[in-house]
């Protein structure tokens, strides 16, 4: 084959030219070529088919698994948000009936209080009232003893003390109705 490359060189001819191939290498090359074709078919190509299959079942298992995992998500987002919003409607309410609380312990001390004050004044009222009574007596007692001593050093003897004293009475209970 050297031999023939240096003729072929010595006659100015490229024995290596791709534009003008030779027809035996040509031909050559296209069994090799099927050939390893037909070995490849049989034996790769169900292998690389299996690969693809099993790449393509794991990206869609990873897909659906993404998929169910995104919805899982949404379901806990959703619930944890619900859950939420029942905190702070729980909230909400807890506050206002603290409030309200608030506010009725408020009217009930005010309500105790104004209650307080009332029986203190109509205490303090009867108890004026009784003193005033009291006073009323011991006055009439005293006014009525008074009386009939001095009409009894005015006429100079003696009067008969329950007679006089029941007069003098209704004589004052006279002047009380009438200056009222």
């Amino acid at each position: 084959m050297l031999n023939a490359l240096v003729v072929a060189a010595a006659e100015g001819e490229d024995p290596f030219s791709p534009v003008k191939p030779h027809w035996n290498e040509l031909a050559w090359s296209a069994v090799f070529f099927f050939v390893l074709l037909a070995i490849l078919y049989r034996v790769a190509w169900p292998k690389l088919q299996a690969a693809l299959a099993a790449r393509q079942a794991a990206i869609a298992g990873n897909i659906e698994e993404a998929e169910s995992i995104k919805a899982q998500a949404d379901g806990v987002l959703a619930e944890y948000r619900a859950k939420l919003a029942d905190a702070q409607t729980e909230a909400q309410r807890i506050i206002e009936e603290g409030r309200r609380t608030g506010e009725q312990v408020v009217a009930d001390a005010r309500q105790r209080a104004d209650t307080e004050a009332q029986q203190l004044v109509t205490r303090a009222q009867a108890d004026i009232a009784a003193e005033r009574d009291r006073a009323i007596t011991a006055l009439r007692s005293e006014l009525a003893s008074l009386s009939i001593e001095l009409a009894s050093r005015v006429v100079g003897k003696s009067l008969d003390t329950p007679a006089q004293r029941a007069l003098i009475d209704s004589y004052i209970d006279e002047l009380a109705t009438s200056a009222r």
